[in-house]
């Protein structure tokens, strides 16, 4: 079959070529492994006596859950196959006499595989969590069938509004400020710490938006309630949706940013400091504002004031291991798992005690990054 989809053919020899240099370095893929499985055997074991709860929430908040599932899998689906056929429009084959049923098989694969491999994924971590909490098979098994259900119309969806043009997808967004001029000559980072910003901005736009948090936020307004409660509600979700898009854009504009200046002589001090100064100071300001409406609607101060503690020390850490991977070129996947799951086994254990650990974890990546 592959002989006769070249573009499959040239993944598959990626895929292969790439497990071949796994392989000299087994030791270092064997110990990773070996500590992913023993950092999720430990939450697994930690969080056992919730687990049955958790079950019933989702189920009891189906809609919820199948619309969270779904909103991700329309997002992850579309995006992927618009990066998809741009990629093979720039391919090394993209010259090849390919059929347009070959190459749309092509996408097909390369957009949805990852997405089945994170479904597979979410299937086994519920399959413990059933074990290990002693959970019935049937609670279980129901889940898996709603994130099934969900994950399936969630990727219909967003290979199907992926179809557009590439000039509407790429079109440039209407809502990020234009430059203001300078006459300053002399060389600085400053213009760095606004890129997040902007990432945000252009991001939100109302096709954006209008999916991301208002569909969920409705659902969230329980019946009965006041205009003001109503608008509070979606007030947090716009805020939360602002905030993790926020901390998103910091990791997406580091790598950029360090793919631009890597031929510089920039130190990590001025990269880290230019890059995320702004980025936190609005994490900061909009935290505060989102705990004023937690506080608003009823929810105890100091309750508010320990979620929004540990949101910042969230913030602080990733931010830290972003600018820090970014620098040394390293993928920060693995140490944001191990740090966030170590914090997970603390605040378990002891609640509280994982926002100090944070900040020790955050000062240890920024020494890290600081000696490369």
């Amino acid at each position: 079959m592959l002989q006769r989809h070249p573009l499959l053919l040239a993944e598959w020899l990626a895929a292969r070529n790439l497990l071949g240099r796994a392989k000299a370095h087994a030791a270092i893929v064997l110990a990773v492994g070996l500590s992913g499985l023993g950092a999720l055997a430990v939450i697994l074991f930690t969080f056992a006596a919730r687990f049955a709860a958790i079950f019933n929430g989702l189920l009891d908040y189906r809609v919820l859950t199948v619309a969270a599932i779904a909103i991700y899998a329309a997002f992850a689906v579309g995006g992927r196959r618009q990066r998809s056929e741009i990629r093979y429009t720039q391919f090394w084959l993209a010259a090849a006499p390919v059929r347009q049923y070959s190459r749309t098989l092509a996408i097909l694969v390369v957009t949805l595989l990852p997405l089945a491999g994170q479904f597979v994924a979410m299937c086994v971590v519920f399959a413990a969590m059933g074990v290990v909490g002693d959970v019935e098979a049937t609670v279980v098994g129901r889940t898996i069938l709603w994130v099934g259900v969900a994950t399936v119309v969630g990727a219909a969806v967003g290979w199907w509004s992926a179809r557009r043009s590439r000039a509407d997808v790429m079109e440039g967004s209407r809502y990020v400020g234009a430059v203001s001029p300078r006459t300053e000559t002399i060389p600085s980072a400053a213009a760095l710490s606004g890129w997040p910003l902007a990432q945000v901005r252009a991001w939100g736009r109302p096709e954006n938006l209008r999916i991301l948090v208002l569909i969920p936020a409705l659902f969230a307004v329980q019946a009965g309630s006041s205009a003001l409660h109503g608008l509070s509600v979606i007030a947090i979700w716009v805020l939360g949706g602002y905030l993790g898009g926020l901390l998103t854009a910091v990791s997406q504009t580091a790598r950029a940013a360090s793919n631009w200046l890597r031929s510089t002589p920039i130190s990590f001090a001025q990269f880290a400091w230019a890059l995320t100064r702004k980025a936190l100071l609005y994490q900061v300001v909009w935290t505060a504002i989102a705990a004023a409406l937690l506080i608003g609607l009823g929810a105890p101060w100091q309750s508010a004031l320990y979620m929004s503690t540990l949101w910042l020390t969230i913030v602080v850490l990733s931010c830290c291991i972003f600018v820090a991977d970014s620098y040394r070129s390293r993928p920060p996947h693995v140490r944001i798992a191990l740090s966030f799951a170590t914090l997970a086994v603390v605040e378990a254990r002891a609640h509280g005690w994982s926002i100090p650990l944070a900040a020790l974890l955050a000062a240890w990546h920024l020494r890290a990054g600081a000696k490369t």
